[in-house]
């Protein structure tokens, strides 16, 4: 190992104006996460990372056995952090590497609908996010102390700074900007003072040092950055909607994606009016069911499309209603459970309706169109305490409503089995899950928790204790079948806001999930494991009272906005009364069924062999299912691929900017450094005629090549000015800096065709000059 030849202080603060850059690149992340409980995490491997690497470059270790010791130290340090559990005696093993697996697996599957912030607890996104830092810290450490470089040191952490603005939200946009700009600035200072002092020795004027440089430096960041906080934010289109929507993207209609979508809805149409209800009492609007649970997620059974008819079993509360549609889009008509009679008119002309029985689902013929009206009546079942109490749950329609794999987590049957100890009516047990759910000590309700319903985000569920309808509807529903209960899960909206007698208007934010049991001779019944929700006429035997977000028509975010205006409708609202007549119930030949849309989730065939088509497999009309992962990583290893050569031409480029003695200068040192690397011992000491007499003595080929270059070298270093026109034709037509530039690429040439394999991609990754 040699000694380093820099100064101790300007590699110092080097090293700590690029730690600083990188923070910067990690407070970006407050985009991306809820709080700043990411920031400590990530300051602590910028300041190891860093500083592990200024300590080896001080120590004299090579750039190939420091490089991977600093990313090994990295991944270690961020395996104590996330996965310290897993460790054995602080040594990751089979353990650690399936935790990751799993928590990456998670992250993977949620990607492409995921919507900012995340919560940062939630172990697959930290660690996701802590191993692109780690990257980025690796390779902006590479390029500015062992490549040499300025500002393409900043390149790795600018990309994934616009990487996580282009998922982010607008939390610190602009300050966040700003800080990045700053402490660029200050890096590519620091770096230009560490590094400046090659060309000063050899081949121009000695730059005298200055009590000023490092005031000039602060300021000239601190104007920068103040210049891009300000400016930026003007400039002509900064303000509009961008080319191409990065962040968890879908339509209106939750039929496309029924549970992975909600939370974009929640978040991003949440201002948005879906339609309007005229109904007799408040209801939950449901518009599907899923019945098929495979341990991965809930899915469409196959099925057949039948008349419109009674409900499967028991009695209960007529609910007449007329929904008129405004933004919602497909072909899913919302309606309270369960529809028995159902009719439709569009622009005029009547529409009849069909029934996918087993989700319990309404279609329509045709796509919707704003205005479109359809008048439905429920049949709601009559559910007491007393009845429920004593109902079984042994009838139910389908052994599917019972299943469940064999890949569920352990938590979730030692929870059930702790949960439900000793009582023994379902009706009891689901209140008892209900109320563990409910608990304010035990679950939070929050958007900040990624969509998921799988077996990982059941565990995820239970570890990071908060989530929204999604996660708690579908693991209600987990456990109410470990318990016995029949179980499925509800997709809809709750009721909504009425503006008007009688007319509920439901929006985008109102989009819900939620449970519904099996009991014999009552039929399928909602609960509500959600906090902060209840379903309307339910309070009687689930305790909890109606409730809904109550934020107002502004959004999701309770911002309280106004609201999108709808279209007119094409047919005056017509207030259903309870004692109008009865409709007739709709019947439809079989031959007179038009096909279901490919996009709206409903098989159309009857065969019973058709596959379900799971949600969230991609199968929709593509909106975020962009495959954005594969895309990222395979993205990253071919910058980490590309980004030696990118550098050295970089490099090369920028002498030339600098003119033909950096030119020069720049071609002088990859040619040492080639000869370094075949076994040619020199030192700063020796004269460029030396230089080329030991590169001969050990690579003869290179002898002539390497003879031209130090005579041209000699020349401009020991010359007067005025002696030599650096700028003039030489040899082979260009200038005598390119003549340099060329005879050094021959040396370089012959350097890598005497090297083995390995030692060529040794040299590719390590050698910059």
């Amino acid at each position: 190992m040699s000694r380093p030849s820099t100064s101790l202080t300007k590699d110092a603060l080097a090293t700590v104006a690029l730690c600083g850059y990188t923070i910067a690149v990690a407070v970006g992340f407050a985009r991306v996460f809820s709080g700043w409980a990411f920031l400590s995490d990530f300051v602590l491997l910028a300041v190891v990372g860093h500083g592990f690497s200024f300590g080896l470059r001080r120590a004299g270790v090579s750039g190939w056995l420091a490089i991977p010791a600093q990313a090994l130290v990295l991944v270690w340090l961020l395996g104590f952090v996330y996965y310290r559990d897993t460790l054995n005696l602080l040594i990751p093993g089979g353990t650690t590497w399936d935790a990751v697996q799993n928590q990456l697996s998670l992250v993977r599957d949620q990607f492409p609908t995921a919507v900012a912030p995340v919560l940062y607890d939630v172990v697959g996104w930290a660690s996701l996010s802590a191993l692109s830092l780690v990257l980025v810290i690796s390779m902006s450490d590479a390029f500015a102390f062992r490549a040499q470089a300025r500002g393409e040191a900043l390149v790795p952490g600018g990309v994934l700074f616009v990487f996580i603005a282009a998922l982010g939200d607008d939390r610190l946009r602009i300050a966040s900007t700003a800080l990045l700009v700053g402490t660029g600035v200050l890096a590519v200072i620091a770096l230009r003072q560490l590094h400046d002092r090659d060309r000063a020795t050899v081949l121009s004027a000695r730059r005298s040092a200055t009590s000023l440089a490092a005031p000039v430096a602060l300021a000239s960041a601190l104007v920068i950055a103040l210049l891009a906080g300000a400016i930026g934010p003007r400039l002509p289109g900064a303000g509009e909607e961008p080319l191409y929507e990065t962040k968890g993207r879908s339509g209106t209609n939750l039929i496309d994606n029924p549970l992975v979508d909600i939370r974009s809805r929640l978040t991003n149409l949440g201002n948005v009016e879906l339609f309007r209800v005229n109904a007799d009492e408040e209801a939950y609007w449901r518009l599907i069911t899923l019945a098929a649970f495979d341990g991965q997620r809930f899915t469409l059974p196959p099925s057949d499309l039948d008349p419109v008819d009674a409900p499967t079993s028991g009695d209960g509360t007529r609910i007449r209603q007329q929904i008129q549609i405004l933004a919602l889009e497909g072909d899913v008509v919302p309606a309270a459970a369960d529809p028995v009679q159902a009719s439709g008119v569009s622009d005029g002309e009547q529409l009849r309706l069909r029934q996918q029985d087993d989700s319990s689902t309404l279609l329509s013929p045709q796509d919707f169109e704003p205005g479109d009206l359809f008048d439905i009546v429920s049949v709601a079942p009559d559910a007491d305490p007393e009845t429920l109490a004593s109902a079984g749950v042994t009838a139910v329609p389908d052994e599917i409503y019972l299943e469940l794999p064999d890949n569920l987590p352990d938590v979730l049957f030692e929870e059930t089995e702790r949960l439900t100890a000793g009582i023994t009516s379902p009706y009891e047990q689901a209140l008892a899950l209900q109320s563990w759910f409910r608990d304010p000590t035990q679950f939070t309700y929050s958007l900040e928790v990624q969509s998921g319903h799988d077996a990982n985000a059941i565990e995820s569920f239970f570890e990071v204790r908060a989530g929204y309808c999604e996660q708690f509807a579908a693991t209600f529903a987990a456990m109410a079948r470990v318990a016995g209960i029949p179980s499925r899960v509800a997709v809809g909206y709750t009721p909504g806001t009425q503006e008007e007698p009688g007319w509920f208007t439901v929006i985008g934010k109102n989009a819900h999930a939620w449970p519904e049991l099996w009991f014999d001779g009552i039929g399928w019944v909602a609960f509500e494991p959600t906090p902060g929700r209840g379903a309307p006429g339910a309070e009687s035997y689930t305790g909890v009272p109606a409730q809904q977000d109550e934020s107002g028509t502004g959004g999701g975010d309770g911002s309280g906005a106004d609201p999108l205006p709808g279209p007119t409708p094409t047919a005056p609202p017509t207030v259903v009364q309870n004692d109008s007549p009865a409709v007739t119930t709709t019947t439809i030949p079989g031959d007179a069924v038009p096909d279901t849309p490919a996009d709206a989730g409903i098989p159309s065939d009857p065969d019973p062999n058709i596959e379900p088509v799971p949600v969230g497999s991609g199968d929709d009309d593509g909106s975020g299912g962009f495959p954005w992962f594969p895309i990222v990583v395979i993205s990253l290893v071919v910058l980490v691929l590309a980004a030696p050569a990118i550098i050295r031409r970089l490099l090369r480029l920028r002498s030339r900017v600098h003119g033909p003695r950096d030119q020069i200068a720049a071609a002088w040192q990859r040619a040492c450094a080639a000869a370094s690397d075949v076994g040619v011992v020199g030192s700063p000491a020796m004269t460029a005629t030396e230089w080329a007499t030991a590169t001969a003595a050990v690579m003869p080929v290179a002898a002539r090549p390497m003879a031209s270059l130090a005579e041209v070298v000699d020349l401009v270093s020991f010359a007067r000015p005025d002696e030599l026109d650096v700028e003039r034709r030489g040899t082979f037509g260009d200038s005598i800096a390119d003549d340099c530039e060329l005879w050094a690429t021959q040396i370089d040439k012959i350097t890598t065709d005497t090297m083995t394999a390995t030692q060529r991609v040794e040299r590719y990754f390590t050698a910059y000059r």
